[in-house]
């Protein structure tokens, strides 16, 4: 007896539906920051997507003060603002490199922090203002059944990194 849900079919229509669903959660997440209305929902809106898509309710956006070499907190979720209120990028070899404009992302199951501290950090999304990273978003600690960033997380990551400048510049990313 054969079973249909093995068939290869029944795997190539199933990969689809898993696509179109990757699809529909970037789609949301771009089209929610582009209809931010102000600088508040932005900010609302990357504690949504983190939330509802990605799967974290620790959340932490960080201005950059080049003239210090620090990152200092701007507006957080979830996450003690007393414990986590300057990042200092010279104690901090993997900030400077979303500093680049690149997004950093911890191994599945790894025990590797992106950060020094005792909190785990998932990811450091750099917030481009005119292709130049303005801050960065910091996603600590998932939900207990997320083993990691998954491939549609690095996508919805790539557009909070494109999109989310309103958040942090309101006058200059639209």
């Amino acid at each position: 007896m054969s079973n249909i849900s093995d068939s290869p079919a029944e795997l190539e229509r199933t990969g689809s539906i898993r696509d179109v669903g990757s699809q529909a959660k970037v789609y949301a997440a771009r089209l929610r920051l582009q209809n931010a209305i102000d600088q508040a929902d932005a900010l609302d809106a990357i504690r949504e997507i983190a939330g509802n898509l990605i799967g974290t309710e620790e959340v932490a956006v960080y201005k950059v003060d080049k003239k210090r070499s620090e990152l200092w907190l701007y507006w957080a979720f979830g996450v003690d603002p007393n414990k986590h209120s300057v990042l200092v990028v010279s104690r901090e070899p993997k900030l400077k490199q979303a500093l680049k404009g690149k997004a950093i992302y911890r191994l599945t199951l790894s025990n590797e922090n992106l950060l020094c501290t005792d909190d785990p950090v998932n990811a450091l999304v750099p917030i481009l203002v005119d292709g130049v990273p303005a801050a960065v978003i910091v996603l600590f600690r998932l939900f207990p059944h997320k083993p990691g960033i998954e491939p549609v997380d690095r996508e919805i990551c790539e557009v909070l990194s494109n999109c989310a400048g309103r958040a942090v510049e309101p006058y200059r990313s639209r």
